[in-house]
């Protein structure tokens, strides 16, 4: 369903590889250890074909269409956190996204 690559950064690293293994949230989990809040998220979500390697892992043809979210995630000073870059099967999720006046603007990029 889903294939997660996911980079921390060195500052961080150590308190994420004393995780236990059956972790369930690695957020809660260094929030728990270490007190790590991750305060904000930037996620830049579209659709991919799946090259040879996502494809044998996640059991569909090369080609396939993919739904990509990658993320960066940074404390409340602004210091980088994790990168992340998730693959998941079509038809296996759905996001969605609310948005008001009250909340940050949204932005359009152009892609070319």
């Amino acid at each position: 369903m889903l294939l997660e690559r996911t980079v921390y950064a060195s500052w961080i690293a150590g308190a994420v590889e004393a995780l236990p293994p059956d972790c369930v949230s690695v957020t809660q989990g260094l929030y728990e250890s270490v007190g790590l809040v991750f305060a904000y998220g930037e996620h830049l979500i579209d659709a991919v074909a799946a090259g040879s390697e996502d494809a044998r892992l996640l059991g569909v043809r090369r080609g396939s269409p993919l739904l990509r979210q990658r993320r960066v995630t940074t404390t409340q000073e602004g210091r980088p956190v994790e990168w992340s870059d998730d693959r998941y099967r079509a038809g296996s999720v759905a996001f969605s996204i609310r948005n008001s006046i009250g909340a940050n603007p949204l932005t359009r990029l152009a892609l070319s």
